[in-house]
């Protein structure tokens, strides 16, 4: 059975991908062993609900989207979205829940009397740009290797496109085709995640002097409903802007006690239980009953819901911390590897069965590179410029 028939079989796409993020908890688990890891490991009392170990599950199920579709493109030449709801979903709900989760903590920090705006944009700065430089330069370097050093553009045209690049654009590089593919594309959504913390951020701040909370969920859940009656969620923008809206709401809903008490009941974590399950049977995550759903499931993380304390264990919150990482890392790492293997055999022909073990060792490769990268370059770049050691996703 080739991976490409995986698609087809949802219970098969399920057992998939349930596999790979177990060998992934097992690896972060077995790093969490060693000193250097568990020292770096965040565990703050202050948190809210499960959102820590949302991370690390979002960016590991980007994965293992991109683990699937990669394989599409190396061993077909396509790069498209498939038939199967199942990886759709991995890899476009969880981008969607990191807007929300963004939209939740930025609205929370923007209610605050008084922001240090300073603190606040040096640690986003300090947070995206130093492993996403590196990320940039070694995609630069990659595409000349590749160019077999051969420099198809002038200076002016590769100096812009290095720009592009550290503005989160995507250009091909010295006219090599869908040089984006290196990376996954993953850095699309950065640029809405910066779009949001320059004007968003203040906008909220703004709002909350001006309006009292009960009202700014008012307002928020009415730009919610207007946004999904219009389908303005039916654009790359409108996309960004309404699961952010959906961070935002659950802010406003969080700091309600009543509300609260609602996303921390038994019961609404049921009904998340069942939106994220129905979830699984919508091919793409982009219409107002995904939206709804998503909304809700994130509501009940909130509220503490953490999936059979998978959520809240010590290797979820472990890849939460390095899920930037492996946000930027995967798509290298996956690319390298199957260009190689496909050197070595007709990738068309290759089984499932074979296949599987070498996307658990890509897997490893991955959850290491993201830590060591966490420890080596992120903590040590956000000490350096906040000059404090602030957690990666705050």
């Amino acid at each position: 059975m080739s991976p490409s028939q995986l698609e087809f079989f949802p219970f098969l796409a399920v057992a998939y991908a349930v596999s790979l993020y177990a060998v992934t908890l097992v690896f972060a688990a077995i790093l969490l062993r060693l000193g250097s890891f568990k020292e770096a490991l965040t565990l703050s009392p202050s948190r809210y609900g499960s959102i820590d170990g949302l991370r690390g599950i979002l960016a590991v199920g980007v994965f293992v989207h991109h683990s699937f579709t990669a394989y599409g493109y190396f061993a077909h030449g396509r790069w498209a979205w498939s038939s199967s709801a199942v990886f759709n979903q991995l890899g476009q709900t969880t981008v969607a829940l990191f807007f929300m989760i963004s939209g939740f903590l930025f609205t929370i920090k923007a209610m605050s009397p008084k922001v240090d705006w300073k603190a606040l944009y040096t640690s986003r700065i300090a947070r995206l740009f130093p492993l996403y430089i590196i990320i940039v330069c070694i995609v630069f370097l990659a595409i000349f290797i590749l160019s077999g050093g051969v420099i198809r553009e002038s200076a002016r045209d590769i100096a812009r496109e290095f720009g592009l690049w550290l503005c989160f654009a995507r250009p091909n590089i010295n006219a090599y085709p869908k040089s984006w593919t290196l990376i996954a594309g993953v850095n699309w959504s950065l640029a809405y995640e910066a779009l949001f913390y320059l004007f968003g951020v203040p906008l909220l701040h703004l709002v909350s002097r001006l309006i009292s909370v009960h009202a700014a969920f008012l307002v928020t859940s009415g730009m919610v409903f207007v946004s999904l009656a219009l389908g303005w969620y039916d654009t790359g923008v409108g996309v960004s802007i309404i699961h952010f809206l959906g961070g935002i709401l659950t802010a406003y809903a969080f700091t309600i006690p009543g509300i609260r008490e609602l996303m921390q009941k038994t019961q609404f974590k049921y009904l998340a239980a069942i939106a994220a399950c129905s979830l699984l049977f919508m091919q793409y995550a982009f219409n107002v009953a995904a939206i709804l759903s998503t909304i809700t499931l994130f509501a009940a993380i909130v509220g503490g819901a953490s999936v059979f304390g998978i959520l809240k264990s010590r290797a979820a919150i472990w890849l939460g911390d390095v899920s930037y990482g492996i946000y930027l890392i995967h798509g290298m790492v996956l690319w390298v590897t199957l260009a190689n293997l496909r050197t070595m055999l007709d990738l068309n022909q290759i089984d499932l069965f074979l296949y599987f073990p070498i996307v658990i060792l890509v897997s490893g490769v991955i959850v290491t590179l993201a830590s060591l990268s966490y420890i080596k370059i992120e903590k040590p770049a956000m000490a350096f410029f906040t000059g404090k050691g602030r957690r990666a996703g705050n």
